[in-house]
């Protein structure tokens, strides 16, 4: 009962973490999407060249924020498979073993989902970053900024797909973490 009353606490704080940094991964990544659709649409009307320094904070900023959201949603799962064990110094082997504990089990099977989602939010990141670095590098090559139309702005219009896609995914990372969160705080019902 010791060993109850000190892990479902930390547990339960490494959900909120995760789940405060996944938003913050989500806020970042839709302020540089409006950011660079405003480039873009500048861009179109032949103004001065892309975002790219404010981009690439952006962007790190966010991953590492995804990181700590990554290390959160980690720290919960070992904390739930030694805190769930009747022996701490030998955990659980599975989240199906805490399937007397409805509202771990259902966290930990969120975090599970929200693990995969994140790596598509990473990869989504790092393409847009690709593109977005691109389109800088053209641009100086050509001086101007390039062309509506040219390999720059191509590059540019790649950029803010990939950020919208990173967008949209980290909305349901959003979602699946605060899932995690009601479930360790019981707010969800177990009938689910």
């Amino acid at each position: 009962m010791e060993m109850e009353s000190t892990w479902k606490p930390l547990f339960q704080r490494r959900l909120v973490l995760a789940t405060k940094h996944c938003n913050n991964v989500h806020g970042l990544l839709r302020g540089l999407l409006e950011v660079v659709d405003a480039d873009v649409q500048n861009r179109s009307r032949h103004h001065q060249g892309p975002c790219a320094e404010a981009a690439q904070r952006a962007l790190e900023a966010a991953s590492m924020e995804l990181g700590l959201a990554l290390a959160s949603m980690g720290a919960a799962r070992h904390l739930a498979l030694r805190g769930g064990a009747p022996c701490p110094s030998a955990p659980l082997d599975s989240v199906d073993d805490l399937a007397g504990d409805p509202g771990v089990w259902w966290a930990l099977e969120s975090l599970e989902k929200a693990a995969g989602l994140a790596t598509g939010v990473h990869d989504a990141m790092e393409c847009a970053r690709g593109h977005l670095r691109a389109a800088a590098f053209l641009a100086v090559l050509d001086g101007v900024g390039g062309e509506e139309g040219g390999a720059c702005f191509s590059e540019q219009i790649s950029g803010a797909m990939e950020l919208g896609e990173a967008v949209l995914k980290a909305e349901d990372l959003v979602a699946e973490t605060a899932t995690a969160r009601e479930a360790a705080f019981g707010f969800i019902d177990d009938a689910k």
